[in-house]
């Protein structure tokens, strides 16, 4: 993908189409919990949003363009751009730098319960479709709901 010779202050090339200027990402916690799986999952319900996963960190995607691109690509504020954009090293860069094959892309709910399940992940989701939730073709056990509520005896009615 790069070519590997751009040198320090150089702005993009227009073939770059200021890639790294159309997402915003912040990291996450790695999931434990079942709460935590439940957050990832409706992260993902939503549109223009990805989950990726990056030398065993987590990160939350927006898919957003920056306000600062014409309509060509590209950056219109680039003398006043903010410290972030000055900082951003060039071998995080998508046209520069190199492809990470390790690197895990969650775009969906659906890539989020096949990424659990090749992990041997076997949590019970509220999100889990009771018909399709097998194990050897036979549905899952449900686990017995549990209640605060004092089981009445003949005793207890007296």
């Amino acid at each position: 993908m790069g070519m590997k010779d751009k040198r320090e202050g150089e702005s993009c090339p227009e073939a770059c189409q200021a890639m790294c200027c159309r997402y915003v990402t912040t990291k996450i916690d790695a999931p434990r919990t079942k709460t935590d799986w439940d957050e990832i999952y409706w992260f993902l319900c939503h549109e223009h949003v990805e989950v990726f996963i990056e030398a065993r960190k987590w990160y939350l995607l927006f898919d957003t363009p920056c306000r600062g691109l014409d309509g060509r690509s590209r950056c219109v504020i680039y003398s006043t751009r903010p410290h972030v954009c000055r900082q951003h090293p060039s071998e995080n860069c998508e046209y520069w730098g190199e492809e990470d094959h390790d690197k895990v892309t969650l775009r969906s709910p659906e890539d989020l319960k096949n990424y659990m399940k090749r992990r041997g992940l076997r949590l019970r989701m509220a999100w889990d479709d009771p018909d399709t939730a097998t194990a050897g073709g036979k549905v899952a056990p449900r686990s017995p709901v549990r209640t605060n509520r004092k089981r009445q005896t003949r005793r207890s009615k007296e």
